[in-house]
């Protein structure tokens, strides 16, 4: 198989493969003298022993389904009887010879449980092969058949008069199919967005690794920076590095509320803001400084009630 195959197959959710269970076996059959026989037919048979161990490497395993039903025929051997009718089979046809091939099982459900086919090959005794005609005719004759001409089989094998048939035979029995499921392992998962703002709110509120403070009424808050200038662009260009704020690592905030200051880092924390209490419009007036409209949408939603009930 292929690359290309591979990685289909890789790609495919499941998959089968289907096989046809089969073998092939070769007889060979030297007749000797082969122009002098005056008999109706000469017969040998072509057995293959232990059939079980000949397919073996085709049995199926547990989780495999046969696409018929009774698998493997429980067969010990199966036996071909071969003949050769040297001078046809009947007066109408003694200017030919015949080979025939039949299987020799009596049993309807043996015979059943598998199917064969048959070709011959007829070589002289320098390997040289003449070519035959399978018979196809309507006359019902039993089994398979193939035949020649007899003067030019007995030219062929000349000198030797000796006769080399070599009959393949492929039986074929069910055919197996294997279904396969591609189990891929499925990726771990992800933290919930709950689970990050926890996170951050931690850092938020334990401050380590901070690298800024923000000095606020006379009493230090800490941040950091990369948080800072991914939430609000008045921080990012507070904090490019030609500034002073930048150099320092602080700034002081004037005219703003510690509690304002705290309430703006924990939304750029947590993207919340759960308490405003009196300090709504003071929030609102910070997250349009820095640059916060979800915290400004917020804010004014928060506003707006207050002004409606105090109406």
């Amino acid at each position: 198989m292929d690359n290309t195959l591979m990685q289909l197959k890789h790609s495919a959710d499941s998959w089968s493969t289907s096989e046809v269970r089969s073998l092939v076996h070769k007889h060979m059959w030297t007749i000797r003298g082969f122009s002098q026989l005056e008999c109706r037919y000469l017969e040998t048979s072509a057995k293959i022993k232990d059939i079980s161990k000949d397919v073996g490497r085709l049995q199926a395993s547990p989780s495999s389904q046969p696409s018929s039903s009774g698998g493997l025929p429980e067969l010990p051997d199966i036996t071909f009887r071969i003949r050769l009718h040297p001078q046809g089979n009947k007066e109408s046809n003694k200017d030919f010879t015949f080979f025939q091939c039949f299987n020799n099982q009596s049993s309807s459900n043996t015979s059943s449980a598998f199917k064969a086919k048959f070709k011959f090959a007829v070589y002289n005794s320098r390997s040289e092969e003449t070519p035959t005609t399978v018979y196809s005719g309507t006359q019902q004759l039993h089994g398979y058949f193939e035949y020649i001409r007899r003067e030019v089989l007995i030219s062929h094998v000349q000198p030797s008069d000796d006769l080399h048939l070599v009959l393949n035979i492929t039986v074929t029995f069910d055919t197996l199919t294997k279904a396969s499921q591609n189990v891929r392992s499925l990726p771990p998962e992800l933290p919930k967005p709950i689970e990050v703002t926890k996170d951050l709110e931690n850092l938020f509120r334990s401050g380590k690794h901070a690298d800024f403070t923000l000095v606020v009424e006379g009493r230090e808050l800490k941040a950091h920076r990369a948080i800072l200038s991914a939430r609000s662009p008045v921080f990012a260009a507070m904090l490019e590095p030609h500034t002073a704020e930048a150099q320092t690592s602080r700034v002081i905030l004037k005219d703003i509320d510690y509690d304002v200051v705290q309430s703006l880092l924990y939304y750029i924390y947590t993207g919340s803001c759960p308490s405003m209490g009196p300090h709504a419009l003071e929030i609102l007036a910070a997250a349009e400084r820095y640059a916060l409209p979800g915290l400004k949408n917020f804010a004014e939603s928060i506003v707006g009630d207050e002004k409606w009930i105090g109406s």
